[in-house]
């Protein structure tokens, strides 16, 4: 499987997160988000949930190779950068692209997964 363009650190995480619990929840909260106060708030959020994630195990071995890849020194960086952010076109700019960036992500995995499942039930027994 070919990998993507390089993306976002935070996109990663929000795109792990996506695959690993069903759930649009962080990346709708930060992509609806209009100050960069609450755009933090949201990814340390994103982060903490992250963290357990890592504590108790990926299912998705996509997942878990995508978190392979993730640099938390970028993903400091990102937060940095959000945080200079000085007007709220410039900061919907920078979350619009993060959020997009980790619902393509996720939608590779997932178009993965789904694709050896078909192949499996094609060539299961039966």
């Amino acid at each position: 499987m070919s990998r993507s363009p390089k993306i976002s650190e935070i996109a990663k995480i929000l795109a792990i997160l996506r695959v690993e619990h069903g759930s649009y929840t962080y990346i709708d909260k930060i992509s609806h988000t209009s100050s960069r106060d609450l755009a933090v708030y949201y990814i340390r959020e994103a982060l903490r949930d992250y963290h357990s994630l890592m504590t108790r195990g990926f299912s998705n071995p996509l997942a878990e190779n995508l978190a392979r890849t993730v640099s938390f020194e970028g993903v400091e960086r990102e937060i940095e950068r959000i945080r200079g952010l000085s007007g709220a076109v410039e900061l919907r700019e920078e979350l619009s692209t993060i959020t997009a960036q980790a619902l393509a992500e996720a939608a590779r995995i997932l178009s993965w997964v789904q694709r050896e499942e078909e192949r499996q039930e094609a060539t299961a027994p039966g």
